[in-house]
């Protein structure tokens, strides 16, 4: 028995991560900017991803909030100093995010970057 949803096949054959790859990669396609996993370091850039977490510093220190995106070929993390909070930057929310990234530990990094959330 063969089945008539190629999608289907598909979702059967990959892994978890692989899918989540691919249907992020989906998700912004037509969207103006580099890929996180082509973004040059020290350069003026535009990526952006879906929102997989935040963090905020701890109470009584200085306002920091780092939030983490993906795009399915990278991962980043924006850093906003000052700040504990965005509205609208939530769990599963789209942003571009525009600014010069650096790497730390392993990791791409841009400070304070002007961001833009999509529908």
């Amino acid at each position: 028995m063969t089945s008539a949803d190629p999608g289907l096949q598909e979702r059967l054959a990959g892994s978890v991560a692989e899918l989540d790859a691919r249907r992020l990669q989906r998700r912004f396609h037509g969207v103006e900017m580099s890929p996180i996993g082509e973004v040059a370091e020290r350069c003026p850039v535009r990526f952006g991803g879906e929102v997989r977490s935040q963090h905020r510093s701890s109470p009584g220190s200085q306002p920091m909030l780092r939030v983490t995106i993906n795009d399915g070929t990278g991962s980043a993390v924006a850093v906003f100093t000052g700040r504990s909070r965005i509205l609208g930057l939530e769990a599963g929310r789209a942003v571009v995010f525009e600014g010069v990234a650096h790497r730390e530990r392993g990791q791409l990094v841009v400070v304070n970057p002007a961001y833009t959330v999509l529908p």
